[in-house]
């Protein structure tokens, strides 16, 4: 499986609901849909589950992408992620990085790669 970013630089192969979708698994997706039902303290529909990366040209996005303010912003500039942006980081990825650092270093190495 190759390795796909999200607007974020979440790698998204390496997520359990990613992983789950592209399985074509139903079982791996209510296993994932219970897990995070618990983990966010929320209801999550197995349904909510399918998805192939929030920046692919696919109609299956997780339940969290249509609330993403990182991914909204990344699409409004047609970038292909925060990394490219002129802007980063931005206080919406600053406040993310809170709940994610791991993804700061891959952004940051993608800002390296590009000369930024």
């Amino acid at each position: 499986m190759s390795s796909i970013l999200g607007a974020c630089g979440l790698n998204c192969s390496e997520c359990i609901g990613y992983k789950a979708t592209q399985s074509n698994d139903p079982e791996a997706v209510a296993k994932v849909a219970a897990e995070w039902s618990r983990y966010f303290n929320i209801e999550i529909k197995p349904e909510t589950i399918y998805c192939d990366g929030c920046m692919v040209d696919s109609n299956r996005k997780s339940r969290f992408c249509p609330q993403c303010e990182v991914r909204k912003c990344v699409v409004d500039r047609s970038i292909a992620n925060c990394a490219y942006c002129d802007d980063y980081p931005c206080e919406i990825l600053t406040e993310f990085f809170k709940e994610a650092p791991c993804i700061q270093g891959r952004l940051n190495e993608i800002r390296a790669e590009l000369g930024k």
